[in-house]
């Protein structure tokens, strides 16, 4: 479905939009890996396409799918630090979700977009402190085909 793919174009502008100066966002992961902080789109699933009308003509479909949206973090030796950085960037993601939701016309046939789950997991090395984020962002439209 194209709405999953047009939500995450969207989330991807709004996020390049409130995201600070100093965390790097790429669509794919391809981003540079020197940068201390960065922010990226992952799988993006169709999970739920659910015929809502048996009539003739374009027949609607309600659509549920998920994006993934990955953060890392490193500073230089205090994973507290770098968990603290993976937890703001999570609220920059909340935040573009609620631009999106603000001006849903600009998908159509979006309905909701918000996250609905994240992780963390942190982890200090030699080169400091790693911190890495995984938030799930449930995605509901609708579509006629």
């Amino acid at each position: 479905m194209a709405l999953i793919f047009d939500a995450k174009v969207a989330l991807f502008e709004r996020l390049r939009g409130v995201v600070p100066a100093d965390v790097q966002c790429t669509f794919a992961e391809t981003g540079d890996t020197s940068r201390r902080k960065t922010v990226w789109l992952g799988a993006s699933t169709d999970d739920d396409l659910a015929p809502v009308a048996m009539r003739s003509g374009a027949k609607p479909t309600n659509v549920t799918g998920y994006l993934e949206v990955h953060a890392v973090v490193t500073t230089p030796g205090n994973p507290i630090d770098a968990e603290r950085a993976v937890y703001g960037i999570r609220d920059h993601v909340k935040d573009a979700c609620a631009a999106i939701l603000a001006d849903l016309a600009s998908v159509p046939g979006l309905l909701d977009v918000r996250p609905e789950s994240a992780s963390v997991e942190t982890t200090e090395t030699t080169d400091g402190a790693y911190s890495a984020l995984t938030v799930r962002v449930r995605v509901r439209g609708r579509v006629y085909q």
